[in-house]
């Protein structure tokens, strides 16, 4: 089994994690950790917010193992805020379906015989004609994986640390929803990966 690079598609995953107050997992599977510019710029573009501020604090100071892309779409939205004009809401997945669809982009890393994993919180993410070397990878699914190998004691106690907000500075519309519960999605690569540690 040959280990991953995790892409996360979205801000969903690290505010999970964030709500439940255990964002230091994602360093525990001693990955490397691709974000595109655009979800990198919502998941903390208001510093006032605590958990933009603690984000951006988390991923500054561990990159590597974080990498940020870039995107057409992130590097137009930036020249946006710069300018002093609103960025668009949905600029985040914007950029992760450029990055998705682009030879530029995912296509980088596809191409080498290495798997790739995707994380994710929707259980209605879709991708189809799978690439051999792509292994999807649910919220929910990365924690039952952690509780296996022995990281954590309880999955279930970080996910209702997720669904039932508790933690300092977290509030109740912080609380996150899962549709793939309870054993989340845990989808190998056809050519055989694993992400654990």
């Amino acid at each position: 089994m040959k280990r991953c690079t995790l892409i996360l598609p979205d801000a969903g995953p690290i505010n999970s994690l964030w709500v439940a107050d255990r964002l230091q997992l994602l360093l525990q599977i001693e990955m490397k950790i691709v974000l595109v510019d655009a979800v990198y710029d919502e998941l903390t573009s208001d510093l006032s917010y605590l958990k933009d501020s603690e984000v951006k604090t988390f991923i500054d100071i561990n990159s590597p193992p974080f990498i940020i892309e870039a995107t057409d779409i992130g590097t137009a939205e930036r020249e946006k805020r710069r300018a002093g004009n609103k960025p668009k809401r949905n600029a985040g997945e914007l950029a992760m379906i450029d990055f998705i669809s682009s030879d530029d982009g995912i296509g980088r890393y596809l191409r080498s015989d290495e798997p790739v994993a995707i994380l994710f919180d929707d259980a209605g993410l879709r991708i189809f004609n799978k690439p051999p070397n792509l292994h999807l990878l649910s919220t929910v699914g990365f924690l039952r994986g952690l509780e296996q190998v022995g990281l954590i004691t309880s999955a279930d106690g970080v996910i209702h640390d997720m669904l039932q907000p508790s933690k300092p500075g977290r509030r109740p519309q912080d609380a996150r929803r899962f549709t793939d519960l309870p054993e989340g999605i845990d989808d190998p690569a056809a050519v055989g990966s694993s992400w654990k540690p």
